[in-house]
């Protein structure tokens, strides 16, 4: 990503903070909790198994977890609830910063790292590598997601996940239609009437059609070297996720998108 749509994009997300999920709650009808809930129980079910400690060295270590684009820390703080020792990374200062007060109300601990991950590869981060990366509705900012996705997958301990959230393209059928035209047409007007500007939204909406669909998705997880593991659809298809590692890796579980 270049230096001043790095910028840009941050700048528009320290905007939108203070409002950022709560507008977004809303415009989803409370589902957008759920598919961040699937992400980071889908994390950590795909943690390799550890073995047993010697007798008498204590509990098992906590599964590391990178969330990458994690901005306020919906995922992250889901991850770190169930026992994940998380590292949170992403562009906006702002955005972290809410993340960093809920993780004090509610006891926990984060590690926030301030990074354009396009351009500092997650392999390089203090800690890496990670048992599981959570990547939840980050992918339609960049400008290469294979290449992303490549860089993800390549901070992965053996053994490891990738798990991919993303709004996308629906396609085929009335539902899919509806959920298109609700997602498209009336979620972005009634964000913009919420938060009182629409940027945010417009943003939101043409970055998700450059995109493309689920299939689309699945095409940059493959071009980045990694195979499917899991692929789900959500909300008529307007939201995919995918759990995938790289081939070394990989665990074959049926799915379908």
């Amino acid at each position: 990503m270049a230096d001043a749509r790095v910028a840009e994009t941050a700048a528009l997300f320290d905007r939108s903070a203070a409002y950022y999920d709560r507008v977004n709650t809303v415009i989803c009808m409370g589902a957008d909790l759920r598919w961040r809930r699937w992400a980071a129980r889908r994390a950590l079910a795909a943690v390799p198994a550890r073995e047993p400690p010697a007798s008498g060295a204590g509990k098992f270590p906590a599964p590391h977890v990178l969330d990458a684009f994690g901005g306020t820390g919906l995922v992250a703080l889901e991850l770190a609830r169930r026992g994940a020792d998380v590292t949170l990374a992403d562009v906006s200062p702002g955005m972290m910063r809410i993340a960093r007060g809920r993780a004090e109300r509610r006891g926990l601990s984060l590690d926030l790292v301030a990074t354009d991950l396009t351009s500092h590869p997650a392999g390089e981060l203090p800690g890496a590598p990670y048992d599981a990366i959570t990547l939840a509705f980050g992918l339609r900012y960049v400008d290469d997601p294979a290449e992303l996705l490549r860089g993800l997958g390549a901070a992965l301990a053996p053994g490891g996940a990738l798990v991919v959230l993303e709004a996308v393209v629906p396609r085929g059928g009335l539902v899919a239609a509806l959920a298109g035209a609700y997602f498209f047409d009336v979620a972005p007007w009634v964000g913009a009437l919420l938060a009182g500007r629409g940027e945010l939204y417009a943003q939101l909406t043409s970055t998700v059609r450059a995109l493309g669909g689920a299939a689309e998705v699945l095409a940059h997880v493959r071009a980045a070297g990694l195979l499917t593991q899991e692929r789900r659809l959500f909300a008529g298809g307007v939201v995919a996720g995918v759990v995938a590692r790289p081939a070394s890796g990989m665990v074959t579980s049926p799915a379908s998108i």
